[in-house]
C-alpha cells in the first residue's frame, strides 16, 4: 500500500498488520482489531506491526492496541482464532511470561537468524526459558516446560525485522517460526503436515 492513516482524532484510526506463523495479513484498522478482541479472535500475545515499517511486538506491547487487554485479557489462551477477514491458520500458544506451563516438559531445537540486533536479550529470554545450550551460531537445544508457541511468543520480543527463528517441538512433534515469509510458511506446513503434526 502507498500508506497508511496516521493519527487522526482516534488512535485507533491508526493501522496494524497480524503476523501469523510468518504470514502477513491486514493492514487493519484499531476499531477492527478492537472487535476482533472482544469477540476473541485476536489476544494479548498476538504478533502485531504498527503501520509498514514498525517492529514485530505482541500486541499487549503496543502502546496502543495494549489498551485493547488491559481490563479484560484472556487467562492464558491456548487457541485463539484470527481475524476472519484474513482466514489465516488457527495459532495455538500463550505468551510466556502470562502462560502455565504444559504438565509436561519437552525437548526442542530454535533456529534464529539474528541480524539486526545483539543476540544477548535472545540468549537472556532462552535463559529464563529453560536450561539450554548454543550448538554453533543458529542452533540452540532448549528443555522447557512451555509450548512452541509460547516460547515464539517470547522469543520475537527481543528479534529485529530482519531476523527470524524456527522453534521445533521433538517431544510433542509441535513447531512454530517467525518472520519466514509466507513462500516458506506454506513448505514447512506441507512437509510438517504429511505425518499429521500441525504447527503451534
Amino acid at each position: 500500500m502507498s500508506g497508511f492513516v496516521g493519527y487522526v482524532g482516534d488512535p485507533l484510526n491508526s493501522m496494524w498488520r497480524i503476523n501469523v506463523s510468518g504470514q502477513v495479513y491486514g493492514p487493519y484498522t484499531g476499531h477492527q482489531i478492537k472487535a476482533f478482541a472482544a469477540e476473541g479472535r485476536i489476544a494479548a500475545h498476538s504478533i502485531v506491526q504498527s503501520g509498514e515499517a514498525g517492529p514485530w511486538i505482541t500486541a499487549i506491547d503496543d502502546p496502543i492496541l495494549s489498551q485493547l487487554f488491559i481490563v479484560q485479557q484472556p487467562p492464558a489462551a491456548k487457541s485463539i482464532a484470527e481475524p476472519k477477514a484474513a482466514q489465516p491458520t488457527r495459532q495455538s500458544s500463550a505468551q510466556t511470561s502470562n502462560a502455565t506451563p504444559d504438565l509436561a516438559s519437552s525437548n526442542f531445537i530454535i533456529i534464529a537468524d539474528i541480524r539486526g540486533r545483539a543476540s544477548a536479550p535472545f540468549e537472556a529470554a532462552l535463559n529464563r526459558l529453560g536450561i539450554n545450550f548454543q550448538l554453533n551460531s543458529l542452533v540452540w537445544l532448549l528443555h522447557s516446560e512451555y509450548s512452541a508457541g509460547a516460547i515464539r511468543n517470547e522469543l520475537v520480543t527481543h528479534l529485529g525485522n530482519t531476523d527470524s527463528v524456527f522453534i521445533a517441538d521433538a517431544g510433542r512433534g509441535k513447531m512454530a517460526w517467525f518472520n519466514l515469509g509466507p513462500e516458506v510458511d506454506a513448505r514447512i506446513r506441507k512437509v510438517w503436515q504429511k505425518g499429521g503434526d500441525k504447527s503451534a
